[in-house]
């Protein structure tokens, strides 16, 4: 019976290996896991055990995007793995990491990380789509730094070339079945995307726009479908308990249709705002949305940018009358909208998108609408239950010659008025005044709960201005 024990104490390490989690504590041992161009053995790189870490140094050679990998993982990515957790120092210029079942190049999941940091992050990897009982896992290194034909940077997954001298240090690898992110409500965009970096047809990297933090977002594709922009569900969640959203932004595009998208029913579903979404705007404006039908629980929300449709299966059209149907334009030519089935292939149906070619011509490109050259900056996203009151909603004028700072406040709200202040007060979104000063340039919100908030400043020269502004 004592060998027995003995052989079962020793194995037991062994078998931890399958299916990980990996930590790389024995001294020595890195577990099976190797380092090479993912052109082949070109530019192999240097993979040891060192400080409970695994240690890939690089090396310069021919080769890019040096891949990590472990071909004897045993992941099961059929039944009980949908997450994979790293902990790393990247002490490297690699920006995105890309992971896949070993020797897969077609089912991933992609992550942007901060590069040359001076300390551990974790970061959670979504690969529910994996398949396969047993597979390997790999790791690689990637750049995610492309430049637009405007000559702005964007995301883009290109080549990292590997730099002597630079290095990952890896803490652990930690195959999941499941993951709980933690639960945010307010996203500022001060310092990272917060987690909007889950994309469709768009860029979404932070920016500084009129002395504000921002999410800078861009339609990259001419397509007939939203450019959207959504919460990483391994990053953060919205508690479905808050039934209103508040979006600040400024949209200096063409792209008239603004949605903000959550879960109804276990389906994804579109809100309407409760203001016209505007192009081409001069400063920020705020954009509330009614949540009171969408579920409980985790919402991972979405923003979703096109161009509205005007076309409508009810409208009364003139020949030559245009129209916009998912996103291209189109021109009547028979002065009716209801079909007359000219072909049996074509039943009478006026609600067919795009409209019916009998009734309708296409005049304009596929997509040829929408902006792929402007911006739409997202200052903040709060969610919360708290109405807008229509009595305070919005009431930003075109003489504005105010702005606020730092915005979102957490304690002293700052004004910079080109005219002299005769006094400051705040409001909730019910209408009640919460705060005031006067004959200041400042008022304390210290004392507010977390939310929008109006500040209506009067000058002395009897001009009224009230903007909207986030206490953090």
């Amino acid at each position: 019976m004592k060998t027995k024990i003995t052989y079962l104490l020793f194995i037991l390490p062994l078998m931890t290996f399958a299916q990980g989690p990996w930590e790389f504590n024995t001294s020595g041992n890195t577990v099976g896991f190797t380092c090479n161009s993912s052109a082949g053995t070109l530019g192999a790189h240097t993979v040891t055990q060192s400080g409970g870490d695994l240690s890939v140094a690089f090396v310069t050679k021919a080769g890019n995007n040096p891949i990590i990998r472990k071909l004897d993982a045993g992941i099961d990515a059929d039944t009980n793995v949908n997450f994979i957790e790293i902990r790393l120092k990247n002490s490297s210029t690699v920006t995105f990491l890309r992971i896949s079942p070993a020797n897969n190049t077609t089912t991933y999941a992609d992550y942007v990380i901060s590069s040359n940091s001076a300390d551990y992050k974790t970061y959670v990897f979504d690969v529910t789509a994996w398949t396969g009982n047993p597979v390997g896992i790999d790791i690689k290194c990637m750049s995610w730094d492309k430049i637009d034909k405007t000559g702005i940077l964007i995301p883009g997954s290109s080549a990292y070339t590997p730099l002597t001298g630079e290095s990952i240090l890896i803490d652990y690898i930690r195959p999941l079945a499941s993951y709980v992110a933690p639960e945010v409500n307010i996203f500022n965009f001060t310092s990272t995307d917060e987690g909007f970096n889950k994309l469709t047809r768009a860029t979404a990297v932070l920016a500084t726009e009129s002395g504000k933090g921002t999410l800078q977002v861009k339609s990259t594709v001419a397509s007939a479908l939203f450019t959207v922009v959504a919460l990483n569900t391994v990053i953060a969640h919205v508690e479905g308990a808050n039934k209103y959203a508040h979006v600040t932004l400024k949209n200096t595009t063409t792209n008239n249709q603004f949605q903000l998208k959550g879960k109804v029913a276990t389906v994804a579903t579109a809100f309407s705002p409760s203001q016209t979404y505007t192009t081409a705007d001069a400063d920020y404006k705020t954009y509330d949305f009614d949540l009171s039908t969408w579920d409980n629980g985790y919402q991972f929300p979405e923003l979703n940018f096109a161009v509205k449709d005007t076309w409508s299966a009810a409208g009364v059209y003139a020949i030559n009358d245009q129209v916009i149907s998912s996103n291209s334009t189109y021109k009547n030519l028979t002065g009716i909208n209801t079909a007359n089935a000219p072909r049996a292939d074509i039943t009478a149906n006026a609600a067919a998108v795009p409209p019916l070619p009998q009734n309708w011509e296409l005049v304009g490109t596929e997509g040829a609408l929408l902006d792929l050259t402007n911006f739409i900056y997202v200052d903040a996203i709060v969610f919360d239950n708290t109405a807008p009151n229509l009595g305070t909603n919005d009431v930003e004028f075109a003489n504005n010659t105010i702005s606020f700072y730092p915005n979102p406040a957490q304690e002293v709200l700052n004004v910079n008025s080109a005219d002299p202040i005769a006094k400051i007060e705040v409001y909730d979104m019910l209408g009640k005044k919460v705060a005031s000063n006067n004959n200041a340039k400042n008022v304390n919100v210290a004392a507010l709960g977390k939310g929008v908030y109006v500040a209506k400043v009067v000058q002395e020269n009897g001009s009224v201005i009230a903007k909207r502004f986030i206490k953090q």
